[in-house]
């Protein structure tokens, strides 16, 4: 048996098509604006990303500059604060101190101006005599008899700290008993 075909009419296809047709271009052009928003969004995110590495690389270079500056001023602050007594030292030298005496007590008040600048930038000397010799504090350079082995009986130039570190090993003299 053969089955009859149902006759469509040629307006219902061409209807249905258009139709059809209509619902697609719909479609694309929804597609469309969302691509469309989409590569906004995209170029957006490119452009601060862009902005965000020349805002790094900027702060980079400043901070560089910025640690270079640091380092090599590292001790105009302490600098500063001896000029003042170099210039006493001069003024010491000069011919308005003829004896000896006043040449000394000028000398001693520098040397006590000097140790006040010192310790109040946090460089402190350390004693050493009489003290056990300690390799990382002093340097020994000679050692002559004594009592005692490893006691530091002489100093030929102290100490310095900086805040914890051991900026000058204090040269000294270290007794042995034999």
């Amino acid at each position: 048996m053969v089955k009859a075909k149902k006759k469509v009419s040629k307006s219902k296809i061409s209807s249905d098509n258009k139709v059809e047709l209509k619902k697609i271009k719909n479609k694309l052009n929804q597609i469309n604006k969302k691509h469309k928003a989409l590569k906004i969004k995209n170029d957006d995110m490119k452009d601060k990303q862009i902005r965000l590495l020349a805002e790094f690389d900027n702060y980079r270079k400043r901070t560089t500059t910025e640690k270079e500056r640091l380092l090599n001023y590292d001790g105009e602050k302490i600098i500063k604060s001896l000029l003042s007594s170099f210039d006493d030292l001069e003024r010491t030298v000069l011919d308005d101190y003829k004896d000896s005496k006043s040449i000394q007590k000028g000398i001693s008040i520098i040397i006590s101006n000097i140790k006040k600048i010192l310790n109040d930038h946090e460089i402190k000397e350390f004693l050493s005599i009489g003290e056990k010799f300690n390799p990382e504090l002093h340097e020994a350079l000679m050692s002559e008899l004594g009592k005692d082995d490893n006691i530091i009986i002489k100093e030929f130039e102290k100490g310095y700290k900086y805040k914890d570190k051991i900026i000058r090993h204090a040269k000294v003299v270290v007794s042995s008993k034999s």
